[in-house]
């Protein structure tokens, strides 16, 4: 490693990386960046965080010296799109479409009061320039910053930002040993939380019926910051009919239901013919076992047809619409009752 290479951490306000930009010294795009890619509303919301004064992760800089005027001359290692919306931002073409201040609201730049101005302009950002360094060593850099970066689920980002009844009662639920014994999510899965998305989903389903989408999540755990009367009974119904689609098929973790798709099917079916659980004793779970398998087998065929073809159909577009959602508990729910 050349002795020469050094890594300088310093911060460069707003203001002036636009005057370094805008005078030919800031190089946004190095051949090896990817074009802009954020959409309008992630820009919209970076500039909502510097409004907000909350820190933006640290840009990363190769410094150069002009061989001609001893100009510095800076290139985006790491940053490149977040510099992009800022800049974008000064010249008005993003609007604050992500406020939740409805008097910023879808304002531009100009249409600020001069003290929001300046508050951008003065907002600091954390830098850090790398001097000394070779080509291929900035395209490796590169590379390893931007690897392994995984984004942040829906469900990650509810965890990160709500807080409430509803969230610690789905995040209970995200933690039975259902998920992982009975093989519906794997390790990574539940590691990004999607059980617990799941368990939102079959909170909203068992307390309101089948919904459109995952837009209700949102509303519920906004409704239901305080206190969230229904968890106690959605629970208890919950583990009633896990234990019932145990009973009924005791191999449960190599069967299709036990996809979040079908199984968001069957415990609304369960539901559905239970009458919110009340009448659970009344099935007859091995008997109805014996049917849903075979029913699998039917939906197995290369071309499944008549009820069969319709349920496939419902469990592979769409999933999470409300048509699709409804059809798959009504197909499961004559399953469950039988003749």
């Amino acid at each position: 490693m050349s002795k020469r290479m050094k890594r300088s951490p310093t911060t460069k306000d707003i203001a002036l990386l636009k005057q370094l930009f805008d005078g030919g010294q800031l190089k946004l795009a190095p051949e090896f960046q990817r074009n802009s890619v954020w959409p309008r509303p992630a820009k919209a919301y970076l500039i909502d965080t510097i409004l907000n004064d909350k820190p933006i992760p640290i840009l990363f800089f190769q410094r150069n010296v002009s061989a001609q005027n001893g100009r510095t001359l800076l290139s985006v290692i790491d940053g490149q799109q977040r510099l992009i919306a800022i800049f974008e931002f000064l010249n008005n073409r993003v609007r604050l479409t992500q406020s939740k201040d409805l008097t910023l609201h879808n304002k531009r730049f100009r249409d600020l009061p001069n003290d929001l101005q300046n508050r951008i302009l003065n907002y600091d950002l954390v830098v850090e320039e790398l001097s000394g360094y070779s080509e291929e060593n900035i395209r490796d850099m590169f590379v390893r910053m931007n690897k392994y970066v995984v984004k942040l689920s829906p469900q990650e980002l509810r965890h990160a930002k709500e807080k409430g009844a509803f969230r610690e009662f789905v995040e209970r639920l995200g933690r039975m040993d259902f998920w992982k014994s009975e093989k519906v999510f794997t390790a990574l899965q539940l590691k990004r939380m999607r059980a617990v998305e799941f368990s939102a989903e079959l909170a909203i389903l068992l307390d309101e019926g089948p919904q459109d989408k995952k837009s209700s999540i949102d509303v519920y755990y906004a409704q239901y910051r305080d206190r969230f009367p229904a968890a106690s009974s959605i629970e208890s119904r919950l583990v009633a009919y896990q234990k019932w689609i145990k009973t009924a098929l005791p191999d449960f973790s190599a069967r299709r239901f036990r996809k979040p798709v079908d199984l968001y099917g069957l415990i609304g079916a369960l539901e559905e013919v239970s009458i919110q659980g009340e009448r659970l004793d009344k099935i007859d779970a091995k008997s109805a076992g014996g049917r849903l398998m075979n029913f699998e087998k039917a939906t197995l065929k290369k071309e499944p047809k008549g009820v069969a073809g319709r349920y496939v159909l419902a469990a592979s577009r769409q999933t999470d619409n409300i048509l699709p959602r409804t059809t798959r508990i009504e197909v499961l729910t004559s399953l469950v009752r039988g003749p």
